[in-house]
């Protein structure tokens, strides 16, 4: 539930703070808006974080299983659809399987809690396959923008709105059309196989929704990498996210972490994503090239 505190809106989020370094936890809180809980500090957080780190046991790996049969004709109804065979048929070999969720490694190392239970709230009690699957691979929505002069303002609660980068031209009677497309981002479940070892490469929130409703495995889509660079991690600069400590360590940060000892509970500033297009027309004169 998000707290009001002097007039700002803050959500809990949870970062993995025992698989963090002393100065990378300095700077996590003296460059962004947290509140620890009363009674804490930065440091005597990550210091208790640490130690629970150090009780955890080695990683066992897990291995993918084929889709029930049941959602296989769901599975290929998705691969079918415009935004498989664009996002990730054209751009790799992806097939979709089962995962324990107990062996996935985590992308990121915060997470808003707040966002777990709302999703978790659109999943039933009891495992139902196809219930599940649908949750994983959801189709991507966006809200209706506002207009306003030569500005268009998109808003979302998470970064998951594309903005095309080249505009499509039409003709029209009496000239051309520029169009930009905004639309849903991709949110599919993603599992990348590194090493032998299962990265949930997109879905933390999603799978840890399934978690927290009594799920053991998550539905996914799951593709073959050679090298962990190919993963694109937005915090790659973090000590947890080492090779040493990651794709090769004995224990790696998990997506089940979030719920352990090795997490810490913090207050984060509530926030929206907002997008923004607008449109700028210049007329410029430029100097005709000599004929050849």
């Amino acid at each position: 539930m998000t707290e009001v505190i002097e007039g700002a809106a803050y959500r809990r989020h949870d970062l993995l703070l025992g698989f963090l370094s002393k100065a990378e936890v300095d700077a996590i809180f003296a460059q962004n808006p947290l509140r620890l809980r009363a009674g804490q500090t930065a440091a005597s957080a990550h210091s208790v974080a640490r130690t629970a780190r150090s009780r955890l046991g080695l990683y066992e790996p897990g291995s993918a299983e084929a889709l029930p049969g049941a959602v296989a004709p769901l599975a290929e109804e998705i691969r079918r659809g415009a935004v498989f065979k664009k996002e990730y048929e054209a751009k790799g070999d992806y097939e979709f399987v089962s995962v324990p969720i107990a062996s996935l490694l985590s992308p990121q190392m915060n997470l808003d809690f707040e966002y777990v239970n709302e999703l978790a709230g659109k999943l039933t009690p009891e495992v139902n396959d196809a219930a599940d699957f649908v949750f994983a691979f959801p189709s991507g929505e966006i809200g209706e923008p506002i207009v306003k002069g030569n500005t268009v303002v998109f808003t979302s609660h998470a970064p998951n709105i594309a903005v095309s980068a080249v505009p499509v031209l039409r003709r029209t009677d009496s000239g051309f059309e520029v169009v930009f497309e905004a639309k849903g981002r991709p949110n599919f479940v993603m599992v990348a196989r590194i090493n032998g070892r299962l990265v949930l490469h997109n879905g933390v929130h999603k799978v840890l929704a399934l978690l927290s409703r009594g799920r053991s495995r998550t539905f996914a889509v799951l593709h073959d990498l050679q090298d962990q660079n190919q993963l694109g991690l937005g915090q790659a600069n973090l000590s947890m996210f080492a090779e040493a400590n990651y794709t090769n360590g004995g224990r790696p940060p998990l997506v089940e972490d979030f719920n352990g000892p090795a997490a810490v509970q913090v207050l984060a500033r509530a926030t929206v994503n907002v997008y923004r297009l607008f449109a700028q027309t210049e007329d410029i004169l430029a100097p005709a090239l000599k004929a050849p």
